[in-house]
């Protein structure tokens, strides 16, 4: 395996949006406790009022960051991924267009039948950078172009390559630190340069592992 992949997967950790949901109401309550606290004088039901209503709005901005703008984790079933209105393909279209490079799937773990989508590649605006992407791993096995995907990497600060590509992180990480974040807002360009970039290096890796 290449050097720069660790070994951990990120899509395997639980979910925390009860998590930070709890995190974020002891925080409410924190600021609540302090503005009764500390305003005083004749302005006091102003700056209180002013204080909730900011308070408020961070809260609201940070649920939308940590909980919203996530990937989901799952694997869909062709069936599943048209009834849920991710693509707007038939299911024989579906497989075809996995064929050719546009999505991949995967066989589930110890069954030699049965594909898989990973459902992150249909959100936006992965369907439409995913592809180039896809045709450098084509020589690949499903398992280890899943693995390339979704496998932490030291060299974008412990993002996956799946994280970057989509500018958001996994529903199930834990947490997202701002160097991370700076990776994440790039534009969608210079995203997907990188992530070519980790592709081309991840299948040199490999030659090197059989050759």
């Amino acid at each position: 395996m290449v050097s720069t992949v660790k070994n951990r997967v990120v899509e395997s950790r639980p979910t925390q949006h009860g998590a930070v949901e709890r995190v974020l109401e002891q925080f409410t309550q924190l600021v609540e406790d302090r503005l009764e606290a500390l305003a005083c004088g004749r302005d006091r039901e102003k700056v209180i009022a002013l204080g909730m209503q900011a308070l408020s709005e961070a809260r609201a901005s940070l649920t939308s960051i940590s909980v919203n703008k996530t990937l989901p984790a799952t694997k869909l079933k062709a069936s599943d991924v048209i009834s849920q209105g991710l693509v707007s393909l038939s299911q024989a279209t579906l497989y075809r267009a996995a064929e050719s490079g546009r999505f991949y799937f995967i066989t589930p773990k110890g069954r030699s039948i049965g594909r898989e989508f990973p459902a992150w590649q249909f959100i936006e605006p992965v369907p439409e950078l995913i592809e180039p992407v896809l045709h450098q791993l084509e020589n690949q096995p499903s398992s280890e172009i899943h693995a390339f995907w979704v496998g932490a990497v030291d060299d974008i600060n412990g993002l996956s390559p799946a994280e970057l590509l989509a500018g958001s992180p996994f529903e199930t990480r834990l947490e997202v630190f701002e160097s991370q974040r700076r990776l994440l807002s790039l534009p969608s360009g210079e995203r997907l340069r990188k992530v070519r970039e980790l592709a081309a290096r991840y299948t040199r890796g490999m030659a090197d592992i059989i050759g």
